[in-house]
């Protein structure tokens, strides 16, 4: 098949939704299938076209009327044009199927797509209503106001967690049941096979992500502060607005050379960040759809400390494969922490187990799960064309 995706970010991005999509681009490819990426513009001094590690890379301003009025006056001059040149990329590579990663303002050109050419459109959820850094579905924003034609237009919706699916249905107070699925985020576990330990003076313990207040860094180093048993330092990877208020936190609590930050790392150092500590951390604070944080430390054999919100309990088994914790609640945060310090054999057998429990989302296999939905989807709408034996109303289940 030939599939468009179109990711909220990308390269030369870096996040969770990034690499997800990077992955599902490459697994599709290799799979037989050609991938075209298109996705935002931003900022505007990157190249409206690039060939990214052999992917067809296209960046467009995906302008909406929101802000100012120099914003809206922008929106009104361009959004024609920059929809028909979306239409030129799908009709250059003979487009099939239309996927978004992340709702965003990519949502919005991809429908009006749809509208026009009649592609099959899915959509799939990443936890945005809780983890977009700038609350684009706490305010009454053009997205927030769209979301439920989006959704209403898309052929099929995915989520990377049950939970996620559920608040999406609950945020629109619509259920899909007919047109929708959950498909966890994957993992290319051969990666952390071939990844070499980070290499640090002395053990730790690792927390990656964005320095944002939905990741909750500042209840792990309020943990730390009150834990008398942790032996490893905490390496806390990425960057982000929080940075320096973080730091100022962990200077507060006097908590030295405990802690370091290590800054943004880039996908090999990430890997062997994983390998060489002795176990995760993922304390968030809001409902994650399913971090890619959480899935990448499994495949690196490590045991997973993690709140209970979003897909985390969904991938992560509590006494299995790590250890799950109520959402901002320190004192449970530092007893795990606790627990994983002073008993490292138990980390170990818990990080063999999260190794193998993992293996199960490796990207080939995702790759063949949204496969089927492309296949779904299509079927239909050449069924629903034809008017023969199927009704354009039929069900669709994956």
């Amino acid at each position: 098949m030939r599939i468009a995706l179109f990711p909220s970010a990308f390269h030369p991005h870096f996040g969770g939704v990034e690499e997800l999509s990077r992955q599902l681009s490459h697994a599709l490819k290799r799979g037989g299938h050609e991938v075209v990426v298109i996705t935002n513009r931003w900022p505007r001094s990157l190249p409206a076209y690039e060939d990214f590690e052999g992917l067809h890379l296209y960046r467009l301003p995906f302008r909406v009327p929101e802000g100012g009025p120099k914003a809206h006056v922008s929106y009104r001059l361009t959004h024609a044009n920059i929809s028909r040149e979306l239409l030129n990329v799908l009709a250059k590579h003979r487009t099939e199927v239309m996927h978004v990663q992340c709702i965003s303002t990519n949502a919005l050109y991809a429908m009006r797509a749809k509208i026009a050419t009649g592609l099959p459109l899915i959509i799939t959820a990443q936890g945005e209503l809780t983890m977009d850094a700038a609350g684009l579905y706490q305010r009454p924003t053009i997205m927030n106001r769209l979301l439920p034609t989006v959704l209403a237009e898309s052929d099929w919706i995915t989520a990377c967690s049950a939970r996620t699916l559920s608040d999406l249905e609950a945020h629109v107070g619509r259920a899909f049941p007919q047109k929708s699925s959950v498909i966890f985020n994957g993992v290319d576990v051969g990666e952390f096979d071939r990844a070499e330990p980070h290499k640090a003076n002395r053990p730790y313990v690792l927390a990656i992500g964005r320095h944002v207040p939905q990741k909750g860094f500042d209840l792990l180093l309020d943990a730390l502060a009150k834990s008398e048993h942790i032996a490893q330092d905490v390496l806390i990877a990425g960057e982000g607005p929080e940075r320096e208020r973080l730091e100022q936190q962990a200077a507060s609590l006097e908590l030295g050379d405990r802690v370091r930050f290590f800054g943004r790392a880039d996908r090999a150092q990430t890997r062997s960040l994983f390998k060489g500590a002795e176990f995760v951390v993922v304390p968030s604070r809001a409902d994650e759809g399913l971090p890619v944080v959480a899935v990448e430390a499994m495949a690196a054999g490590k045991a997973v400390v993690a709140s209970c919100t979003g897909g985390l309990p969904e991938i992560v088994v509590n006494g299995e494969t790590g250890i799950i914790v109520p959402r901002e609640d320190v004192a449970a945060l530092k007893h795990a922490m606790d627990e994983m310090s002073v008993n490292p054999v138990r980390a170990k057998q818990y990080g063999a187990a999260a190794r193998q429990a993992v293996r199960r989302v490796d990207w080939t296999s995702i790759a063949d799960q949204y496969a089927s939905v492309y296949s779904i989807v299509l079927e239909h709408r050449d069924c629903a064309s034809a008017s023969q034996t199927c009704s354009a109303d039929a069900p669709m289940r994956a």
